[in-house]
């Protein structure tokens, strides 16, 4: 006998899920396939049960800032709920991180590492959310000390960055401040040379990401610098002094957040923070777009998380919840809202994987794919974080007021899914830096190989749909870039939103040919979302076939 309000637990999110399984099975060689398959199907596992469970109560019990004393040792800090604590050691213990620098995974992975760790991320942060930006935040700090920090430098910060628990360290991005936000170049926080080879920081910073974090990357304006973000240097600055003193550094405030309650962002103060100098002093902006470029990435991976766990959740809803004598996914109108769901799901972690696995080619030393990534990077995250609000949004309708109440993850989704447009640049300034890559990168010329390329591997009669979309979409991107005066820019958002469409529809056609599965979500998301204006008509037993392959295993 049905429950009156269905339960929709899972006993693990990859074992569950059929779509991840194949696009890995795609991107993965035989050797990084077995090396992730149990570390997977473990993480599934807790993020369908214990995490699951722990983040309800993170983020019912927000974090606690005490006072600080500033005449003396500071108190106690940022105090945290245990089930906090208890998700740092499954996440931190689970290698979520460190594994990702030890040099025999990093063999074993070869260049494809970043989709295994991404695959991990991605089934984590179904639950989780708060927890995966420290993550993020320590992975950045991490790859930033690696690839531009000098070797004294790396051994007092990168290798507690990428330890295991219980001696490990949490980073964080300390970089906009109030006066700029996205502006960066209006900075005003300033550095000075103390002489000893480490630089004293002073100012204020508006919002520091994970601000309990043991290091954080700080951008701050060496004295004599020039203004702007050309004369911004880049710091490494530790919460203890090498003495094991207390780096005077504060958080003044925790933010009351809409969303991400169980993971601390604060207002900071630096009053002459010791920090090291990160490369050259005036080149701090160009290092921290490697952090910014792969704190997008975990944006986007956080985004497509919380669709699929949005998808599950009202699927799972509808197939058990009866309402006027029937199953709620028995009605026409439930499969279509459904069926959309699904592929828009199948679509953006299409996109989102590729993107991770040009990242993969270009720190394996291919920098001929650098202008693809830099377009697809800003194009994905814009793309799947607005997305991840809607569906979010969707699922909280879907189960109607049983949606809406906290006892259930979907109210939770919507609140965190708010926060992903706007981290790590709005959709105004990721917009404006995939046509910065357009024009003054290379872009374009590798998009339109890209794309050519992908149309020539599949099969004709889905190529044919999609060239001429192809022909279009490039030829209105030289449109506007031709432009004078800032008049293009306002089809230049318009024009985004369809390059994600049409580089979705590519990819899955791509696909078709390996399963009736990707065959059935290139058919539907072609016909759905390349339409002009309004979708084509589709009968209630094309809808209900399409979902009965794409969700039957949701």
């Amino acid at each position: 006998m049905s429950h009156s309000i269905p339960d929709t637990r899972s006993d693990s999110f990859y074992d569950d899920d059929p779509m991840l399984q194949s696009i890995l099975e795609r991107h993965l060689d035989s050797s990084s396939a077995d090396w992730a398959r149990p570390r997977l199907q473990r993480m599934g596992r807790l993020a369908a049960s214990e995490v699951d469970a722990l983040a309800f109560d993170a983020d019912a019990n927000p974090p606690v800032l005490d006072l600080y004393d500033r005449q003396g040792e500071r108190t106690e800090g940022i105090r945290f709920h245990p089930s906090y604590g208890r998700l740092k050691e499954l996440s931190y213990g689970e290698g979520i991180v460190a594994d990702y620098y030890d040099p025999e995974v990093r063999r074993v992975l070869g260049d494809r590492l970043h989709r295994v760790k991404f695959a991990l991320g991605f089934l984590f942060a179904q639950s989780e959310q708060g927890l995966y930006c420290p993550i993020c935040m320590t992975d950045g700090a991490a790859r930033l000390i690696e690839k531009f920090g000098s070797s004294d430098l790396k051994e007092r910060h990168l290798k507690p960055l990428t330890q295991r628990p219980p001696d490990f360290w949490q980073g964080a991005m300390f970089l906009t401040e109030k006066q700029g936000g996205s502006d960066v170049g209006a900075n005003t926080t300033s550095a000075r040379d103390g002489g000893d080879g480490a630089w004293r920081l002073t100012g204020d910073k508006w919002f520091c990401s994970n601000a309990e974090a043991d290091v954080a990357m700080v951008l701050a304006r060496p004295e004599g610098g020039r203004e702007g973000t050309r004369g911004l240097g880049l710091f490494s600055m530790a919460r203890r002094l090498d003495d094991g003193g207390l780096n005077p550094w504060y958080i003044n405030r925790l933010k009351n957040k809409l969303g991400t309650r169980s993971m601390p962002t604060g207002e900071g103060r630096l009053e002459g923070a010791t920090a090291y100098l990160i490369g050259e002093p005036d080149r701090g902006f160009s290092y921290m777009a490697e952090m910014l470029n792969l704190s997008r990435l975990y944006n986007a991976v956080a985004s497509i998380a919380i669709v699929r766990r949005a998808t599950r959740e009202a699927a799972n809803y509808a197939a058990e919840r009866q309402a006027f004598g029937r199953r709620l996914d028995s009605f026409p109108m439930v499969q279509e809202t459904l069926l959309d769901m699904a592929l828009e799901l199948e679509g953006a972690v299409a996109l989102v994987f590729e993107t991770v696995a040009t990242l993969d080619r270009y720190d394996a030393g291919d920098g001929e794919v650098r202008p693809l990534l830099r377009f697809l990077t800003p194009l994905g995250k814009l793309f799947t974080a607005r997305l991840a609000v809607r569906m979010a949004s969707e699922a909280v309708e879907l189960l109607a007021g049983n949606g809406y109440v906290e006892d259930r993850i979907t109210a939770r989704l919507y609140r965190d899914a708010q926060v992903l447009p706007v981290w790590e640049g709005t959709t105004n300034i990721l917009v404006l830096d995939c046509f910065r890559a357009l024009k003054k990168e290379g872009s374009l010329e590798a998009v339109e190989k890209d794309l050519r390329g992908r149309l020539q591997r599949a099969p004709q009669d889905l190529s044919r749909d999609l060239e001429h979309a192809v022909s279009g979409l490039l030829s209105e991107a030289r449109d506007l870039i031709g432009q004078e005066g800032e008049g293009w820019t306002l089809g230049a958002r318009t024009w985004c939103s369809r390059s994600a469409r049409v580089y979705e529809s590519i990819l899955l056609a791509e696909a078709a040919a390996s399963s009736e599965r990707n065959r059935t979500a290139a058919d539907g998301f072609i016909s759905r979302f390349l339409s002009a204006g309004i979708p084509p008509h589709r009968s209630a037993n094309d809808v209900a076939e399409r979902y009965r392959v794409l969700l039957k295993t949701c």
